[in-house]
């Protein structure tokens, strides 16, 4: 009878280690699931931006800051530096911002395509997607911040996000 209580009890306590175990899970991979949506995202935003020619009129120093920003923002992306990563995204609408604001028709009458509101399209889809993904890090932080699933992370071997500041308007 107490073996039977003994197996019954361990049975249960590896139900809810299990259990647990899928809770934390389960936050780990909306984490990890908003992060590629988030990244996504930046890259083909990235390649839009890319992709603008250097037109007469627009000023060569504006453009180059513009896409030296990009390539910073994509080393950090691959690298996962979040801080350089949410500082170029500010750098990166700034630049944007700047040459749209004063050479929207001709950016509109060179493009191949829409390029502008592809863009802005992007952008706003990237504020829904990095929105997302800090809420995802905030629970799943939240949800580390109790012993049990601190010890269980710490067994899984998974990896403490950190959130991105969002980029502030100017």
């Amino acid at each position: 009878m107490a073996v039977l209580f003994i197996i019954l009890a361990l049975a249960g306590l590896t139900l809810m280690a299990l259990r647990l175990y899928t809770h934390l899970a389960v936050h780990q991979r909306r984490v990890v699931a908003s992060w590629h949506r988030l990244d996504t995202l930046l890259a083909q935003r990235n390649g839009e931006l890319d992709q603008v020619p250097r037109l007469p009129g627009l000023p060569a120093s504006s453009l180059d800051d513009l896409h030296q920003a990009i390539q910073h923002q994509e080393t950090a992306r691959r690298k996962g530096d979040l801080p350089t990563l949410a500082v170029n995204e500010q750098r990166i609408r700034d630049g944007w911002d700047g040459l749209v604001s004063q050479h929207t028709d001709l950016i509109q009458k060179w493009s191949q395509k829409p390029v502008v509101g592809r863009v802005q399209g992007l952008d706003l889809a990237i504020n829904d997607a990095l929105a997302a993904y800090n809420t995802a890090v905030d629970a799943a932080a939240a949800l580390r911040r109790r012993p049990v699933f601190a010890l269980l992370a710490g067994i899984a071997g998974y990896s403490r996000f950190r959130p991105i500041e969002p980029p502030t308007r100017r």
